[in-house]
């Protein structure tokens, strides 16, 4: 072929040959995706081996491997470390984290910290060399190579959303995220086959019957200042450039026409800190014996290729690569040449087969940089040795104000939960008149810092929980059984308890390390139970043990006054103007054998969830102002930013064009939008399918919760969008996130009760960096997980049938909701068996829609029907699993009967 020839073929493996007078390189690449035209992926993207010839047409007498080709032209040469500095500091530079595009290899973004556009990185030469996430240095280009926000919309095509494998910028769960998973299942999504003195909790109460929420009124008195009020109140401490106070930003005034009218282009001109782990899974796509080299080809479309030695791949390889093909390898990254199109590394191991389950769980664990490995014998002598272990003498003493080991104190978890981080307890002090305990557990107490333990945790950063089992953060000496608040055991807790009126009203507030022994091990069920059934008789067998001297009733009467205090709560939170936006989550029943799914289903919330959400919200909130307080420059805290307003008013244009009226100027207009949407036809109520259709637009504008430390931004972007509160944090989940143990050694040296908290500003944001980097990258792992056993659900199981709705509408393609099962799955027309299809974009007056033309045989006569479909249209949908990937699944609409 022509030696300057671009080209990409579709077989199934290649070999390189070496003919007279040129090298040919047969090298596969990934078939383009469907539905996107122009778009390519990393394999396509790498530049192509190309034709060698010889001067004069001849061959060269030095034979030239492939993997030698010369990249033309060759990637600038990276700037120098104090030019970088020098052009930081005069603003000529600017720095952020390298987003790369995961269905266009040749895309990749900057954030823009003043809310305007990204920058875009067009091309590898101008990303040079640099992988996703890595932290980089960028120079601003010529604005004659600026592209017109027009264009590049039309370059763009529809990232398809689903609950199962979001885009990476969805925030599925605004609120369930920020309370730990309380409202979800935060151990494996699976359900195994098997299946003081006496209380004073009620002693000035009855219990409280359960009641619906429109049942509760609002007190006509005025009242005094609640506990919302108190968390909710912001008094400045230090500089402060105007807050949002919940509502969307404007984007950053203009600088000239240009910036409004153009996406700006920027080049990576430094790589400031390499963030990506270097290491990837992929399979052996190419090999050439003269250079002794082979091709790797990556399973993250991010990751380019990489050329690694051939005497590293099997010993028959060259002499039967198929058998070869659908083998995993694990490689590590060293170099990426300037002159090369390729990156260059090792291979480490083989992973095992294509298609099983742990190949392909350890494949995405890879890819994203979760530390699986054992623990270190370093690590494990950090451990208690003198089991089993109880409170030292000393400690109890240093503890005497915050001793509840009499009280009805109990855990409510999902029934799979190990690490048990929280429990409550409530009682009675006067008439109208609670103390509430949040009790969590003491993990600083064991985590000493500066240790081999806490390394490994501060690396780690976050459990992660997969379908089939969790990855720990901590030795599960530690995160289920010396930390973990099992029942009937005397545990070391952090408390934050209040004195409040049955009104929400504020009385008082007491917070500091504790002892605690629960007296039962709850499940959201169990407490539901209790909530439906308040005067319940209860029988030996309906609960699982309880101890201390406490009885059914008892718990249950304190479960039903908390159950009433948190609607009060949660109605005057609510009030404050918070959006709560959840998307459904699939559980997975597997075969205790087997370890396959034989089943399924979408987690309920309940009433019970929301009880246990509403304390730890309340608990990270008065946490967060007790740390800024003591440590206005170094706390740890979390903040959500405002959706960018460009990103709004195209949310609010479609929903105009849907009929529906959305105001998405703040968090509280938002939800009252969503409160009041109805469905355009009155004759009936609106679905829960259409519910959570709007839902998805828009969680798909909402920018991630960060973690941050106070001392690098000012005051006026503290705030967390969607809780709408000034200050917030992580507290209640230190046994499986690092950042809530950096919070609980900050709150102990605040209250005078640990060592004194000297890390600096810098150090607390880098590891603040590093828990954002992990809790995404954990996120990303449990919805590969999800999809990974939905996928072998649907090959056990067989196709599933069933009702859709229509969410978005593409040139060849469309995403359906199949609220049965929590998921979005695009469906392409050219798989549909149907005779033609017709595309109609949208204008400033419709939306896009999509016109479908079947082929119906009745009774031996053949006739053609039309199907329109737009977003909200209802459709019957398959769901199977896909023929050529039995670890992936398809979608298709069925059509007229």
């Amino acid at each position: 072929f022509v030696p300057t020839a671009r080209v990409i073929l579709k077989a199934k493996f290649i070999h390189i040959n070496i003919a007279a007078g040129r090298i040919v390189a047969f090298i596969m690449a990934t078939p383009r995706s469907k539905n996107t035209p122009g778009q390519k992926t990393a394999s396509e993207m790498n530049t192509p081996v190309r034709a060698i010839p010889s001067k004069g047409g001849q061959a060269s007498s030095k034979k030239k491997g492939p993997f030698e080709t010369k990249l033309v032209p060759p990637f600038e040469d990276y700037w120098t470390k104090e030019k970088i500095s020098e052009g930081l500091k005069r603003q000529e530079l600017m720095k952020g984290k390298v987003r790369i595009n995961q269905r266009n290899y040749e895309e990749a973004f900057i954030d823009d910290p003043e809310f305007g556009h990204d920058y875009f990185i067009k091309g590898l030469q101008n990303r040079n060399r640099a992988f996703h996430d890595d932290m980089v240095a960028v120079q601003v280009l010529p604005r004659e190579q600026w592209i017109p926000i027009e264009e590049f919309k039309q370059l763009q095509v529809e990232p398809e959303i689903s609950s199962i494998l979001p885009d990476e910028e969805l925030t599925s769960n605004v609120i369930a995220d920020e309370i730990d998973g309380a409202s979800v299942d935060p151990a494996p999504t699976n359900i195994l086959d098997d299946a003081a003195s006496n209380v004073t909790c009620a002693a000035h109460e009855t219990t409280p019957k359960a009641t619906s929420a429109a049942d509760d009124a609002v007190p006509e008195a005025p009242l005094k200042e609640t506990l919302i009020d108190r968390l909710y109140s912001c008094t400045s401490i230090k500089r402060q450039s105007g807050t949002h106070g919940g509502e969307v930003p404007e984007a950053a005034p203009p600088k000239g026409d240009t910036v409004e009218k153009f996406i700006r282009t920027v080049k990576v001109v430094y790589i400031i800190e390499k963030q990506h782990s270097r290491a990837c899974a992929g399979f052996l796509k190419a090999f050439d014996k003269v250079s002794g080299r082979a091709l790797l080809s990556p399973k993250d479309a991010k990751v380019p290729r990489v050329v690694v030695p051939l005497k590293e791949c099997p010993e028959n390889y060259c002499q039967n690569p198929r058998e070869h093909q659908s083998t995993l390898f694990i490689c590590k990254i060293n170099d990426w040449p300037s002159d090369s199109p390729f990156a260059t590394g090792n291979l480490m191991r083989s992973l095992g087969e294509a298609g099983e389950i742990e190949p392909e769980t350890e494949s995405f664990l890879l890819d994203n940089d979760i530390d699986y490995s054992e623990f270190s014998a370093d690590v494990l002598e950090c451990l208690p040795k003198d089991l089993p272990w109880s409170i030292p003498e000393d400690e109890k003493q240093k503890r005497g104000k915050g001793d509840f080991r009499k009280e009805c104190v109990f855990s409510i978890d999902p029934a799979t939960a190990r690490d048990l981080d929280d429990a409550l307890h409530v009682k009675s002090v006067a008439d109208g008149v609670y103390e509430v305990g949040v009790h969590i557990a003491d993990v600083s107490y064991f985590v000493k810092a500066g240790t081999a333990l806490d390394a490994i945790a501060s690396s780690r950063a976050t459990s992660v929980y997969l379908v089939q089992r969790v990855i720990p953060m901590l030795p599960r000496l530690l995160c289920e059984q010396l930390c973990s608040l099992n029942p009937d055991e005397e545990r070391l807790t952090f408390s934050v308890v209040w004195t409040m009126t049955t009104k929400g009203e504020f009385i008082s507030e007491w917070m500091g390390r504790s002892m605690i022994r629960s007296c039962a091990k709850l499940t959201y069920d169990h407490a539901q139970l209790m909530i439906d059934e308040p005067e319940r008789d209860w029988q030996p067998g309906d609960l699982p043990k309880i101890s201390g001297g406490f009885a059914a009733t008892d718990v249950s009467k304190c479960v039903n006054i908390l159950n009433q205090l948190a609607r009060t709560l949660k109605r005057q939170r609510q009030s404050k103007g918070t959006l709560q936006l959840n998307q459904p989550k699939l559980v997975f029943s597997l075969n205790k054998e087997t370890g396959m799914p034989n089943g399924c289903s979408v987690y309920q919330h309940k009433e019970s969830h929301s009880l246990i959400e509403e304390f730890m919200l309340m608990a990270n909130m008065a946490v967060a102002r007790k740390i800024y307080e003591c440590f206005p420059e170094q706390a740890l805290l979390r903040r959500h930013p405002p959706p960018k307003r460009e990103s709004v008013n195209r949310l609010e244009t479609k929903c105009r064009l849907l009929g529906i009226g959305l105001d998405g100027h703040s968090a509280e207009a938002l939800q009252t939008s969503l409160n009041s949407y109805k469905c355009q036809s009155k004759e009936k109520e609106v679905s829960d399918m259409e519910k959570q259709t709007l839902l998805t637009f828009c969680l798909k504008v909402m920018e991630l919760a960060r973690y941050f430390c106070t001392g690098t931004v000012d005051e006026g972007v503290f705030l967390h969008y969607a809780l709408n509160v000034p200050r917030y944090t992580h507290f209640t989940s230190p046994i499986r996130r690092y950042a809530d143990l950096v919070v609980h050694r900050q709150l102990a040296a605040a209250l005078g009760e640990g060592l004194q908290f000297t890390e600096t500003t810098e150090a607390v944001q880098a590891q603040a960096e590093i828990c954002n980097k992990k809790k995404k990258s954990s996120k990303i792992v449990q919805e590969l997980s999800t999809q990974l056993f939905f996928s072998l659900f649907l090959r056990e199981c067989g196709p599933q049938k069933m009702k859709g709705m229509v969410q978005q509408i593409l040139d060849m393609s469309l995403d359906v909701l199949v609220l049965d099962f929590g998921v979005i799955k695009r469906v392409y027309c050219d798989k549909l068996g149907i005779k033609n299809y017709k595309y109609e974009a949208g204008n400033i007056k419709q939306t896009p829609c999509l016109t479908l033309t079947w082929e119906i045989d009745s009774a031996g006569e053949k006739s053609e029907q039309k199907q329109t479909l737009k977003v909200f249209s209802e459709v019957e949908i398959e769901l199977s699993g896909a023929k050529d990937n039995p670890l992936q699944y398809e979608a298709r609409i069925l059509g007229p009967k």
